[in-house]
């Protein structure tokens, strides 16, 4: 049976530093005296499932860098209305994961942790404020494996002096049960707004983040690894987002994209392509961007893409 999941936001909550990129208040919407409506609302969550898997889930701060006495009012204030059914999952900082640490979400019934390592060089986390290394992302992944739990892994492609090689090694060593992909934005009233308008950072362009996500998603698919999310909320404000590749629909336009390279692959081969319903909108969707790109891709070993594109998308 599917597990259930309900998010709980305490964005920016135990969060060691100030990265130059991060807003989570902009991030999730939420701001901390929702917190406690939300902690009720999970409980009403939780009465309406009895006896089915599932799991509250604290986003958008650094649970395990909270004290003990916050991680165990929050935990607590979930678990008094529990049933045997229900488990936490927590996103925390690669820096507050050790042995003593896991011991206690083991009795808060964490089962899942969700580490924000964004990236696995060391040079680009120096740049982007993180506050560790490579070597310390790398530790706190496998202990959160070997201590038993799931372990989920949040990347950020586009940070500064970022390139996918050594994030695509450590997956490969890794294999985390879970993969978030977050493309990195730029956000109004961040260091990395201030890096922007300098000159000093360039964002990815919204073609090269659907690619390189894309990626991602081919080589988790090989790997084993499960995405659970690609692109951040829909729910953010435009007027916060200054630059880079946002895009309320972005998960759907990687799945475009993927879509796209099956199809070309296909028709180089010769074969014989029918789509359903729901890949002819895929493609045909805001105002048929992909349909565009299928064509451009096909110009070279096609000697009409165009008609060979509009018989594609025909309805059979």
């Amino acid at each position: 049976m599917k597990k259930l999941i309900f998010p709980v936001f305490i964005p920016m909550q135990g969060c060691p530093h100030r990265c130059i990129y991060c807003d989570q208040s902009k991030i999730s919407g939420v701001g901390e005296e929702e917190i406690r409506t939300q902690l009720a609302a999970a409980r009403s969550f939780l009465d309406r499932h009895p006896g089915e898997p599932k799991e509250i889930a604290f986003y958008g701060g650094s649970f395990t860098a909270l004290s003990l006495e916050k991680q165990h009012s929050l935990a607590e204030a979930i678990l008094s209305s529990a049933d045997y059914k229900t488990s936490l999952r927590i996103s925390t900082h690669p820096l507050y994961i050790n042995a003593d640490i896991l011991a206690n979400c083991h009795k808060l019934r964490i089962s899942c942790i969700e580490l924000g390592i964004q990236d696995f060089n060391t040079a680009v986390l120096k740049a982007s404020g993180r506050g560790y290394d490579s070597e310390t992302a790398l530790n706190a992944c496998q202990l959160v494996k070997d201590s038993g739990f799931m372990l989920g892994v949040q990347l950020l492609p586009g940070l500064p002096g970022s390139s996918s090689t050594e994030n695509t090694l450590a997956l490969k060593q890794i294999k985390p049960h879970y993969l978030r992909l977050y493309p990195l934005i730029v956000i109004k009233d961040t260091p990395l707004e201030t890096l922007y308008r300098e000159g000093k950072y360039r964002p990815l362009s919204l073609d090269t983040a659907l690619e390189l996500c894309a990626d991602y998603a081919e080589l988790c698919e090989n790997e084993g690894i499960n995405i659970i999310k690609i692109g951040l909320p829909s729910n953010l404000n435009p007027a916060d987002v200054i630059a880079g590749p946002w895009h309320p629909a972005f998960g759907e336009l990687v799945k475009a994209e993927r879509l796209v390279r099956q199809l070309v692959l296909a028709i180089k081969a010769g074969m014989e392509i029918k789509l359903d319903k729901k890949q002819r909108a895929l493609i045909m969707a805001h105002s048929g961007r992909y349909q565009a790109i299928l064509q451009k891709r096909l110009e070279n070993c096609c000697k009409n893409p165009c008609q060979t594109v509009t018989s594609l998308l025909a309805k059979s």
